[in-house]
C-alpha cells in the first residue's frame, strides 16, 4: 500500500473520506478480477450458450460491468481493452482456424453491431430470402443492449456462422474480424451504412481532436483487412474510401454497384405503401407535406448526442398549416428530444422513438429534408427533392471532425446557420429551390444508384 498516497488523501479528505476511497477501490478491484476470470476461464460456456449457467454468467457480467464503470471508469476502460484484445487477437483466430476447413455452403450472413436489422441489410436480405438460393443468417451483436462481455461472446457465435459462409455482409465499421484472415472462399462485403461520406472516418481521423483511434490502435485492429468488396454509390467517392480504409482504388475492391436499399426509391408502389403506413400511424398528417429533420450526431459515437438547436416552436408557428415535422435523429444518440406539448403528435413527431418507418422509407415519403453533415443528403438527392442544411455549428464541427470536401462546395441546397433562415427558405421554397442543383449532385455522387443496385450487389457473391 502506498503510504505517501494514504497520507495525501488523509490530509485532503480526512479519515472517513480516505477510508471511503479505499473501500471503493477494493470494490472496483473485486469487480475487475471477477470480470477477468469470467472471460479468461469461460467455464460458463463449457456446455454451450443455451443453458441457465451461461445466462446467469451474462447477467453477472452486466452487473459487474455496471458497478465497475461507476466505481472506477479508468479501470473499466482497462478491463474493456484487455478483454477486446483477448477475444479479437487470441480467441477468435483460434476458433476460426479450427473451423475454416469445413466445406463452404450456399449461405450468406448479415451482421450488425446492434440488432439483426438495419436499413442497409433489410432490403437486400429480404430479396435474398425471397430468391431462396442462399441460406440467410441474420446476426446482431447487441451493442448498447447487453454487457461488453456478451457482445464479444456473441462474436464467437458469429465466427462459427461465417466459417462456412459464402459471403458476409456488414454495413458499419467494426473490428471483429481484425485478428485473422478470411478463407478465400468467403467474401466479406461492406455495404456501408450511408450513401456517401462527408465527415471524416477511419484512417482519416487519426489526427482529429478527440475523435477516432490512435494510429497504433487503428493498425492493431485493422478492420478493413478482410474486405473483398466495398459497394460504392459512384466512383467519385472512391478516393475517400481509399483514404479512410487504406484500400487502393486499383485493388478492384471498391466497386460502384450502387447501394441496394436505394432501389426502393424507384419503386412507386413501395413508396405508396410507405406513405399509407405513415398515414395509418399518424392520420393527423392529413394532406400536409412532410418535412424531415435528420441530422447526424454530435460527439463520439459511443456517447452520441442529438443536436437540440432546432426551434420546434418557431417551426410550428410558421409552418404547421402546410407541413408536419418528422424528427429522425441518429440511431446511436442517447438524449431525449423535447417536443413542446403544443406541437407533439400534431405537428412534430419523434420518428426515432416510434419506429413507424425505417430511415430509407421515411426519406421516400418526405417532401423536404433538413440535415447537416449527414450522408442522408446523398440518399435524398436520388429523389430529386429539396434539401436544406441546418449547419448552426459548422465551424466547430469542421474543427472537431474534419470533412473530405469543402462544405460550401458540396451542399446541394442552402446552408442555414439559424432557425429563421431555415423557416424563411421553406416558406419561399417554390421560388428558391433549383432542382438542377440536386440533379447535378445526384449524377456526380450517387450515379450508380439507378434502381438496379440490388442485383449487382448479389452478383458480387459469386464473383
Amino acid at each position: 500500500m502506498n503510504v505517501r498516497a494514504i497520507m495525501h488523501n488523509m490530509k485532503k479528505r480526512g479519515f472517513i473520506g480516505t477510508a471511503q476511497v479505499y473501500i471503493k477501490r477494493r470494490k472496483a478491484r473485486s469487480c475487475y478480477e471477477r470480470l477477468s476470470n469470467l472471460y479468461i476461464k469461460r467455464d460458463y460456456a463449457s456446455e454451450g450458450t443455451d443453458t441457465e449457467r451461461y445466462r446467469r454468467a451474462m447477467e453477472q457480467a452486466a452487473e459487474y460491468e455496471k458497478a465497475l464503470r461507476k466505481l472506477d471508469p479508468k479501470m473499466f476502460k482497462r478491463y474493456k481493452e484487455q478483454m477486446i484484445e483477448y477475444y479479437l487477437l487470441n480467441l477468435y483466430p483460434k476458433v476460426y482456424d479450427s473451423l475454416k476447413s469445413v466445406p463452404v455452403k450456399d449461405k450468406v450472413v448479415f451482421m450488425e453491431k446492434v440488432g439483426i436489422y438495419a436499413p442497409p441489410n433489410v432490403h437486400l436480405s429480404a430479396v435474398l430470402k425471397k430468391q431462396k438460393r442462399y441460406e440467410v443468417v441474420m446476426m446482431g451483436m447487441g451493442k448498447g443492449r447487453v454487457s461488453q462481455l456478451e457482445i464479444y461472446e456473441n462474436g464467437l457465435k458469429l465466427i462459427r456462422e461465417i466459417s462456412d459462409a459464402k459471403a458476409v455482409f456488414i454495413s458499419s465499421a467494426n473490428s471483429l474480424f481484425s485478428g485473422f484472415d478470411f478463407r478465400p472462399e468467403t467474401k466479406l462485403i461492406q455495404l456501408w451504412h450511408g450513401l456517401g461520406i462527408i465527415k471524416k472516418v477511419g484512417y482519416s481521423t487519426l489526427e482529429s481532436k478527440g475523435f477516432g483511434m490512435s494510429r497504433e490502435m487503428r493498425e492493431k485492429y485493422d478492420q478493413y483487412r478482410n474486405y473483398t468488396y466495398v459497394t460504392l454509390p459512384s466512383m467519385e467517392q472512391a478516393w475517400i474510401f481509399e483514404e479512410s480504409m487504406h484500400i487502393p482504388v486499383e485493388s478492384g475492391k471498391l466497386v460502384p454497384v450502387g447501394v441496394a436499399r436505394t432501389d426502393i426509391f424507384y419503386q412507386k408502389k413501395t413508396i405508396e405503401k410507405c406513405r399509407m403506413k405513415l398515414m395509418e400511424a399518424y392520420p393527423q398528417i392529413g394532406d400536409r407535406k412532410i418535412l424531415l429533420y435528420a441530422p447526424t450526431y454530435r460527439g463520439k459515437l459511443d456517447t452520441a448526442i442529438a443536436p437540440e438547436e432546432l426551434d420546434i416552436d418557431m417551426f410550428g408557428e410558421a409552418l404547421a398549416d402546410d407541413y408536419v415535422l418528422m424528427i429522425k435523429h441518429h440511431g446511436s444518440t442517447v438524449n431525449e428530444i423535447h417536443i413542446p406539448d403544443k406541437w407533439r403528435d400534431s405537428f412534430a413527431f419523434d420518428i426515432k422513438k416510434s419506429k413507424v418507418l425505417s430511415i430509407d422509407k421515411l426519406l421516400a415519403v418526405s417532401d423536404i429534408c433538413i440535415t447537416d453533415y449527414s450522408s442522408i443528403a446523398f440518399e435524398f438527392s436520388i429523389l430529386e427533392r429539396p434539401l436544406v442544411f441546418f449547419a448552426y455549428d459548422l465551424d466547430e464541427y469542421i474543427d472537431s471532425r474534419g470533412m473530405y470536401y469543402k462544405y460550401e462546395d458540396i451542399t446541394p441546397g442552402p446552408i442555414c446557420r439559424t432557425n429563421e433562415e431555415v423557416v424563411d427558405y421553406i416558406k419561399h421554397i417554390d421560388e428558391r429551390y433549383d432542382p438542377q442543383v440536386v440533379k447535378n449532385f445526384k449524377e456526380k455522387f450517387v450515379g450508380a444508384c439507378d434502381g438496379h443496385s440490388t442485383e449487382r450487389t448479389i452478383a458480387l457473391i459469386e464473383q
